[in-house]
């Protein structure tokens, strides 16, 4: 057998003299000083190439197996503007290439103290607003796959009020994803500086063995597609101590049925992240499979969205653990994916010919979030969304300033086969088609005056082996003014008798225990339309004005006072 050597080539790469240099020029480009550089460490066995403190403009530089590249403190990469300067490889869905490209690497790396710099904001249309997303149709402009029922009617996203809050145009090109990994096996990024990307910042693409630490991604909140780290059908994947803001998903996995691996195994620990999409998200790309992936330790802050499945074609997401998280969300004016759930989990058919998969064994564990929209957990009719536990959780609710302009509905985008955001009235938390959930150790808090269109505490609509278990809270509004918001799906009994801390309409095997009324709840439980009701015992309603409104056959003992 033969003994294998370590790398030890070591290249260095220095700023042309300013004598040389023609800014602006293709003489400028340092491309191919760094390609020569790469190319020779890994002829020589492999080791580092490191990069001194400068300014360097490239084009696309691909990385090769068994090479460093060290990026000194003050050194500054920064993207030629030319198309010509890039790969026509990879493009992307607007004819975007990418800035750094690894293909069937092994063993590669990007470390140290300098800055990747995307120049995102001298690339993007600053002053315009978006036109419209990739793919989509002239006759439902910025809104994904169908035309919107939202609340607001012909006024929602309408373009002549204020638009300085809404994501920016995209240029006739653009670079992206700016650090690309195809078919890569043990790759590691480590401690650099990205910032103000154009587009899509880390990308993993069926890779295996993947290590990011202690990375800064800095990207501008109003660019999108500019996502923080992408993982797709990768496994062994680990992301630890990063802090990432970024105008789409700070953290998205992905899996397309096609590649050769699923997604799996993937951890993320002791992250800040920040997003005007999602701050962890999963989909919407989701024909081939995701499972066993963790989230711990981490808080998103000034998010649109917390934490988020978003399940959309044949494959399945299963055994998923989100833990020991803070999450704060805003509600975002505009053509934006999301309503500041900070949780989020659906399955929708993405159109007619959707064979939709299955969702299954998701927890949410000892999460506080602060958040201007409740929780939700929808099952379109066609899915298979099951075991879903929230535990642990501390939910404060509270209005928003864009209330008006974009509140009060159910965002399922991306879909085909019904509205894609439509008027509904707003529960703290909703469950809807659901198998198997259970709600324990909750308390949901209202701020005072929150909008109209905020309605029940906890909202369950066809859900089979239902278990709520310690949960305290009342309805959204104090003196339980009668909801005469519209539903789309549920023309229900519960919303004409007016809102409750606990809605039950059309659930079977539900159990209730050990709950509290908080002061000024008005209906504590309200049902219709269930059946083989379980247990309602050990409940605290000495605050409920009525404690059991409508049709339930729940067995009580123990409750106080006694029922």
């Amino acid at each position: 057998m033969t003994e294998r050597t370590e790398p030890t080539a070591s290249f260095r790469i220095e700023p042309a003299a300013e004598s040389n240099r023609k800014v602006g020029s293709a003489d400028d480009l340092a491309t191919e000083r760094f390609q020569r550089a790469i190319d020779a460490c890994h002829d020589g066995g492999g080791g580092t190439v490191t990069v001194s403190s400068g300014e360097y403009v490239l084009g696309t530089v691909q990385l090769r197996s068994d090479v460093t590249l060290r990026l000194e403190a003050g050194s500054r990469l920064l993207p030629a503007e030319s198309k010509s300067a890039y790969v026509d490889r990879h493009v992307g869905p607007d004819g975007e290439r990418p800035f750094v490209l690894a293909e069937g690497v092994e063993n590669g790396a990007i470390v140290g103290d300098g800055t990747i710099d995307g120049r995102g904001t001298e690339i993007m249309d600053m002053d315009e607003p978006i036109r419209q997303h990739s793919g989509e149709s002239d006759g439902h402009p910025l809104v994904s796959n169908a035309p919107h029922r939202a609340r607001q009617g012909d006024a929602y996203l309408e373009r002549s009020g204020t638009l300085d809050e809404w994501p920016v145009a995209k240029p006739s090109f653009r670079p992206g994803p700016m650090l690309h990994f195809v078919d890569c096996e043990g790759v590691s990024i480590r401690d650099v500086t990205l910032r103000d990307m154009p587009a899509w910042t880390l990308s993993f693409d069926d890779c295996a063995d993947v290590d990011v630490r202690g990375v800064t991604i800095r990207n501008h909140m109003r660019i999108p597609n500019c996502d923080g780290i992408a993982i797709g059908n990768s496994r062994n994947v680990r992301i630890a101590d990063c802090a990432i803001e970024s105008c789409d998903d700070a953290i998205t996995l992905v899996s397309h049925a096609d590649r050769e691996r699923d997604c799996e195994r993937v951890t993320v620990t002791n992250c800040t992240l920040a997003s005007s999409a999602c701050a962890i998200k999963f989909g919407s790309e989701t024909s081939g499979d995701i499972r066993h992936c963790t989230f711990d330790n981490c808080v998103v802050h000034g998010s649109n969205r917390g934490l988020g499945i978003q399940h959309r074609d044949g494959g399945t997401i299963e055994n998923v653990l989100f833990s020991n998280i803070t999450v704060a969300t805003h509600l975002r004016p505009g053509p934006w994916w999301g309503k500041a759930e900070p949780i989020y989990v659906t399955s929708v058919p993405r159109d007619e010919d959707t064979d939709l998969g299955a969702v299954r064994n998701i927890r949410f564990t000892n999460i506080a979030a602060d958040a201007e929209n409740g929780a939700l957990v929808y099952g379109h009719a066609d899915s298979t969304l099951e075991r879903i536990r929230l535990d642990s959780i501390s939910l404060s609710i509270d209005g928003s300033r864009h209330a008006a302009a974009v509140g009060g509905n159910v965002d399922l985008q991306p879909t085909a086969v019904m509205a894609p955001i439509y008027e509904d009235a707003i529960s703290g938390i909703h469950f809807e088609r659901v198998t198997d959930v259970e709600l324990c150790d909750v308390t949901l808090e209202w701020a005072d005056d929150v909008p109209a269109y905020f309605a029940h505490g906890v909202r369950c609509v066809d859900v089979d082996e239902l278990v709520i278990d310690g949960v305290t809270g009342r309805q959204a509004q104090l003196g339980s003014p009668e909801s005469g918001d519209g539903d789309e799906t549920n023309g229900d009994e519960a919303d004409a008798a007016g809102p409750a801390a606990i809605v039950l309409e059309g659930t079977t095997r539900s159990t209730i225990r050990n709950c509290r009324a908080a002061p000024g709840t008005e209906r504590f439980l309200s049902t219709s339309g269930s059946a083989d009701d379980r247990l309602f015992a050990t409940n605290d309603l000495t605050d409920a004005t009525i404690p059991i409104e409508g049709d339930s056959e729940h067995s009580t003992v123990g409750n106080v006072p006694p029922l």
